[in-house]
């Protein structure tokens, strides 16, 4: 049974209720958001009454949902998250690492992972994907650097890395999984963008089939799931037992999770996993590939397709830098894009994208490439930071709650920063709190006036 079958199965008693939440399943409804989400989200939001289940604690209707979509993702367990991915990775990193344990972790990975370091005590050891310098993007994890760094470091517990990245760029977790399980190392495999994976191969293959031992899967970003949904899968290989996770997750969730988003995550996996939901993925797939063969035929304009998931389209315009050709795009044609970088622009797109966008994305640059547009770049006005190899002073859960200091950024060098200093969108970290404050660190931030350092 569905939590959406359950639901309406309960409903059905009218009972009187006396309990949180306050608005009574849509007794009362403030006018604006009865406007805005309507009654029918109000009277499917619960607490743990009688009869329903406990997220904390499954044993009824959630703990069959989660077992369900485990089976669906051929996983050992699901775990369905209602505060994003964030959870799910901490949690992760929380049922392996204690304090002291060393931690491998990609550069490129989203500063979530940096809240799990505080809260674990664990000792980062950084690595470093490569570098793409023309589209000012990270790509994928050099195996033959990963297994000399295992080599050096052989108490690392575990390695962190994200999969595909942000832009879509798709690493291959075989080799890396292999490599891990030479070492003897848990692989956690960041996910978030790769949701929809497991239900259409023509995208990707998923981590967990290429043997990572934790996967996380944001659902709300490519998936048509609402924000946060998300959910954590457990290879069934992994020798961690399942309770471990679910004493991680209650330490970092909360007691009042919002049931429609439980039953959105419910609802959503099954869609995915059902013939329409087929049918919708292999719509989508169909109208992404032609508007990337359109795009290739627009002079002066690049897709980036190397090795790329194709519901990310990264492009760039000759004559333009990432930023300004996103100004453009959302000055003249009211188009938004994901994220720009000095080189560079990211698009995404997932289930909810209709023919109609990608057609207007296409007359969009079709016209702006036509339109031989030409600016010079304010170089202090743009900037992308470079991949640097990051130099740890303090580990991130030492450093947290020690005095800090502010000063101008100029006189920062050699310091050790109490900032965590990170673009958003992407997430990735530039500098974490207890990292030292280098000259490329200064460059990059010479239109702040303060930073934060160690006292």
């Amino acid at each position: 049974m569905s939590l959406k079958d359950f639901i309406q199965e309960y409903r059905k008693n009218k009972r009187v209720l006396f309990t949180t939440p306050s608005h009574s399943q849509g007794g009362f409804i403030v006018p604006g958001s009865k406007k805005m989400l309507g009654e029918r989200f109000f009277e499917c939001d619960y607490s743990e009454i009688e009869g329903f289940d406990n997220l904390s604690d499954p044993n009824g209707i959630l703990k069959d949902i989660q077992n369900n979509a485990a089976e669906i993702y051929g996983a050992k367990s699901a775990f369905f998250l209602t505060n994003g991915s964030t959870s799910g990775i901490i949690a992760a990193m929380y049922s392996i690492l204690s304090r002291n344990d060393k931690v491998l972790i990609a550069r490129n990975c989203h500063k979530s992972v940096y809240n799990g370091l505080v809260l674990t005590g664990a000792v980062p050891v950084w690595i470093l994907p490569k570098y793409n310098e023309e589209w000012g993007i990270y790509e994928t994890i050099n195996l033959d650097c990963l297994d000399e760094t295992l080599t050096r470091n052989k108490d690392i517990k575990a390695f962190i890395m994200t999969n595909p990245t942000y832009e879509g760029v798709m690493s291959d977790i075989y080799r890396i999984s292999a490599v891990c399980k030479k070492h003897n190392v848990f692989l956690i495999v960041d996910e978030a963008h790769g949701a929809l994976w497991n239900f259409h191969k023509s995208l990707g293959t998923p981590a967990l089939v290429q043997g990572a031992d934790i996967v996380v899967q944001s659902l709300h970003k490519t998936a048509g799931a609402l924000n946060p949904s998300s959910i954590l899968l457990v290879n069934k290989d992994c020798k961690i037992p399942e309770s471990r996770f679910q004493e991680a997750l209650n330490l970092i969730t909360t007691t009042s999770p919002s049931y429609p988003i439980l039953l959105n995550i419910d609802e959503t996996i099954n869609f995915l996993n059902s013939e329409k939901g087929r049918l919708k993925l292999l719509e989508l797939t169909k109208n992404v590939n032609r508007l990337i063969r359109a795009l290739k035929n627009i002079p002066n304009l690049e897709v980036y397709q190397y090795n790329n998931d194709v519901t990310k389209i990264l492009i760039k315009v000759v004559n333009l830098s990432g930023f300004e050709l996103s100004d453009l795009l959302f000055s003249k044609y009211k188009i938004e894009d994901e994220c720009a970088n000095e080189k560079s622009v990211l698009l995404l797109t997932g289930i909810g994208n209709e023919k109609s966008k990608l057609v207007k994305l296409e007359r969009a640059l079709k016209h702006l490439c036509a339109s031989n547009i030409k600016i010079t770049q304010d170089e202090t006005e743009y900037k992308t930071f470079k991949n640097i190899e990051p130099r740890v002073r303090l580990t991130p859960s030492i450093v947290w709650g020690k005095p800090f200091k502010e000063i101008s950024v100029k006189y920062a060098l050699s310091l050790v920063s109490m900032e965590m200093i990170c673009d958003y969108p992407p997430g990735i970290p530039i500098l974490l709190p207890g990292e030292v404050i280098k000259k490329e660190h200064i460059e990059y931030l010479q239109d702040r006036k303060t930073i934060k350092v160690l006292a």
